[in-house]
């Protein structure tokens, strides 16, 4: 009898290692070991996969949640899309690869708990393991740094990462999909569309599964794993890392490895027509990633992200040369921007543009109080006024504004809206560019003069007089539309296109 016993608690041990902790009613297909993630140079020469026999993993840490503080904007704001909390009545699911997947789920909170525990635990992925941005990677790489002064090659990073996305095609065959609703998955969440996403995270390097001989294993809860990996990939995709799949995210993950090329080529052949151009001392702002850089030498010598023109007032693709720094500028509210944002806000509060330190002046150049203007017989086609806001902290423009050379009115300025730098795509201006740190951009532009010290430049500001200081020589300032980019930490960043200017110039380059 005990040796019958023996034999029976061998047997099922055995079939416990075989088909682990979903028990012997589920099993998972087989995936075939995806080839290098592609992040340079640093690539692992193979996908993290983390053995079974590993029974202890390191936590993964979490970052603190970008806040979602939408404010009313001098300018104005683009609405946030909302996600559908509603709960989906099936999720479509289409890949390559096969898998059985649970079809019921126990609502019982302390056995999804324990799921929890169970995947985390079995879904391994140190830090180390992973390739994976770090909270650390991700900061902005500051001016006294020494990544700061590399050499910005972005054509020669991206023929490189071109190399390794056409390995990855070659070799991955059809990458698994999914069906992108209104409906968002998170932490504790528990559908098979999750198994598949999962798949996509690793094909692309960033999430650890287990490993049961030549097996992969992938569950259907959403765990803390694949809550951390969903926030890096959020990352790499100007995307608000919250940790959540909702639609913006499943549309990033579905891209395949074609489509990543296909941009890649796109970008290159923009960067070919900028090469030639991008010589000496210039500031270049590239509107998808939002992000300036000043550059000289081929050198960068500072970087800063941006806010850029919203979708219905683009930021235009164009050169231009910087000609002269404006401290304490007063703003000339541009009649299409008072009826468009202004307009509204005076009608609700008669005195709201002299409390916002807002002067009106009629046609004959006098001033007149708010009070006083029949505000609601005002239009694109009749505005017998001047509207300028007086220099200040409120003033839309901030403390410095740069004068560029061009038609369109667009220049570079400072913002009193700080919060807004917070978010990570950010198409919130009426068209111009506003800078997180004006001063910092002023001090490189000013120097050689007096003002290139920024306690001088923040004591000429303190004076609170509005004043012109011309540049030397005009620097040229070059807005750009280049959506895939590698960072200073050799990482590839996938934008969104938010003017839907790729298809127009994949029909341009023939792509």
């Amino acid at each position: 009898m005990k040796q019958l016993q023996k034999t029976c608690l061998f047997t099922f041990t055995l079939l416990g290692l075989v088909f682990g902790e979903q028990g012997l009613a589920e099993t998972v297909t087989a995936v075939p070991t995806p080839p290098p993630v592609i992040t340079i140079p640093k690539i692992p020469s193979t996908i993290p996969v983390v053995e079974t026999q590993i029974s202890t993993t390191q936590a993964l840490s979490t970052e603190k949640s970008v806040p979602d503080t939408t404010l009313a904007v001098v300018e104005s704001a683009l609405p946030e899309p909302t996600v559908a909390q509603t709960e989906p009545a099936k999720t479509a699911v289409t890949e390559s690869t096969s898998a059985v997947v649970p079809t019921s789920i126990s609502p019982e909170s302390a056995q999804k708990e324990q799921q929890l525990k169970d995947e985390d635990e079995d879904e391994a992925g140190s830090l180390e393991e992973q390739s994976v941005i770090s909270e650390d990677e991700d900061n902005d790489p500051k001016p006294t740094t020494v990544d700061m002064r590399v050499v910005l090659s972005q054509k020669e990073k991206l023929e490189n990462i071109l190399k390794e996305y056409e390995s990855l095609a070659d070799k991955s065959g059809r990458p698994p999909q999914w069906t992108c609703i209104n409906h968002s998955f998170r932490l504790k969440d528990q559908d098979p569309v999750l198994v598949t996403a999962k798949k996509q995270l690793h094909l692309l390097g960033f999430f650890a599964a287990s490993k049961k001989g030549a097996d992969l294993k992938f569950t259907s809860t959403f765990s803390k794993k694949l809550e951390a990996a969903v926030k890096q990939f959020q990352k790499r995709h100007f995307l608000e890392p919250d940790g959540i799949i909702g639609r913006k995210t499943c549309i990033a993950l579905n891209m395949t490895p074609e489509e990543r090329i296909k941009k890649i080529k796109l970008n290159l052949e923009r960067w070919r027509e900028l090469e030639s151009s991008l010589q000496g001392k210039y500031v270049l702002v590239n509107i998808p990633t939002y992000k300036l850089y000043a550059m000289e030498d081929r050198k960068i010598d500072l970087t800063q992200p941006v806010i850029v023109g919203m979708k219905s007032r683009e930021t235009p693709i164009f050169t231009s040369n910087m000609n002269s720094v404006v401290l304490n500028p007063a703003w000339g509210v541009p009649v299409s921007i008072f009826i468009k944002d202004k307009l509204r806000k005076v009608l609700q509060d008669p005195k709201y543009l002299s409390k916002s330190g807002f002067t009106v002046t009629d046609q004959d150049g006098d001033t007149v109080t708010d009070s006083s203007v029949d505000w609601s017989h005002v239009s694109l086609h009749h505005f017998p006024y001047t509207v300028r806001q007086l220099p200040g902290k409120n003033n839309a423009l901030g403390a410095i504004k740069f004068n560029l050379d061009n038609k369109e009115a667009i220049y570079l300025h400072g913002t009193p809206q700080k919060n807004l730098f917070h978010k990570v795509a950010r198409p919130f201006s009426s068209g111009c560019v506003r800078l997180e740190s004006p001063q910092k951009l002023a001090t490189w532009a000013l120097k050689g003069t007096q003002y290139d010290n920024p306690q001088k430049l923040q004591e000429k500001i303190n004076a609170g007089d509005t004043s012109a200081i011309l540049l030397k020589k005009p620097i040229p300032v070059y807005f750009t539309y280049i959506t895939v980019w590698v960072d200073g930490k050799e990482q590839v960043l996938f934008s969104d296109d938010p003017y839907n200017l790729d298809k127009k110039d994949y029909a341009r380059f023939n792509l």
